[in-house]
């Protein structure tokens, strides 16, 4: 399967450029996008090997983009493209792990490079340009890099509680909205409460962004982080069908039966309400209580 790469930059002829440093006889899937949520989206439907990302740009920044992708998936490759390279200190190119910091503008032969060594360490490379500096790679990062993608495994980070757990307090949703503590132990017993019904197996609460808000599991092999920005991107594909197909007002729930087990996915505000429950569970209890829990919570967040 060839190695997937996304660019993100608000510029298209930066990200035209790119692409086509990028594909120029190599086999890597190269998709590009002009935002942070953007690139959210594509990688809750499509994860990616290699991240290339600008810092600046319209809404979301770069540097909360990367801190996003980190949690769905700490293994993600990441490049950062930027005309401003001396904005990132080696401290937080550290403690966001990022492998290249590159300048703009970059040769074809820099960005080729970077990708190369980055998913391809053991492919030798036959190439005149000296890779960046040390003092664009992250030292040590780098190395680990290195090292680790010549055994790379695909493997999820186990959930390390069976209760309510908030994974990431105090944060800005997508519409840079942010919650208490207080606001977020509001939500997380509420979420606890609907939880402890004896059908439900899983329930998460996160934002439309996909950010986990709090989530409660009867298993602990479920990666939360990855279920909510599946959650998310779903939501915002179904909203856009619906506006194609002439809806006015999007709708706040849908309902996935399986042979198992049921999923309800619940919308209200900038919050969603995933929960999965036994097959042989009540729909009617759970559509009413999952709608009730939503417009619970988005009370709750508009509280303070």
């Amino acid at each position: 399967m060839p190695k997937r790469i996304l660019i993100v930059d608000d510029d298209p002829q930066i990200r035209r450029l790119v692409t086509l440093a990028l594909t120029d006889e190599t086999s890597y899937e190269v998709s590009d996008v002009s935002s942070a949520e953007a690139a959210l989206l594509h990688i809750s439907r499509q994860p990616v090997d290699l991240l290339v990302t600008d810092l600046l740009m319209p809404g979301m920044s770069g540097i909360e983009l990367i801190q996003r992708v980190r949690q769905l998936d700490p293994n993600t490759a990441i490049v950062v493209f930027t005309i401003s390279p001396e904005g990132l200190s080696p401290q937080l190119q550290a403690e966001l792990q990022i492998d290249y910091v590159l300048s703009k503008p970059a040769t074809a032969e820099q960005l080729r490079l970077a990708a190369t060594t980055l998913l391809d360490p053991i492919k030798p490379v036959t190439s005149r340009t000296e890779p960046p500096s040390a003092e664009a790679a992250t030292g040590s990062r780098f190395s680990q890099r290195l090292a680790a993608l010549r055994s790379r495994q695909s493997v999820r980070p186990p959930v390390t509680s069976a209760v309510a757990m908030r994974l990431t307090p105090n944060q800005s949703g997508r519409g840079g909205r942010s919650y208490s503590e207080a606001q977020l132990e509001r939500m997380r017993q509420s979420l606890k409460d609907l939880a402890l019904a004896p059908e439900v197996q899983c329930a998460i609460l996160a934002d439309m962004s996909g950010l986990v808000l709090s989530h409660w599991s009867r298993r602990r092999d479920i990666n939360v982080t990855v279920v909510a920005a599946l959650a998310a991107g779903n939501t915002l594909a179904l909203a856009e069908i619906g506006r194609h197909l002439g809806q006015q007002q999007p709708g706040h729930l849908v309902i996935h039966e399986g042979q198992d087990q049921n999923i309800i996915m619940a919308s209200v505000d900038d919050l969603i309400l995933l929960l999965a429950i036994g097959a042989n569970a009540s729909l009617g209890w759970a559509r009413i209580a999952t709608l009730r829990a939503c417009e619970e919570m988005a009370r709750i967040a508009r509280s303070e």
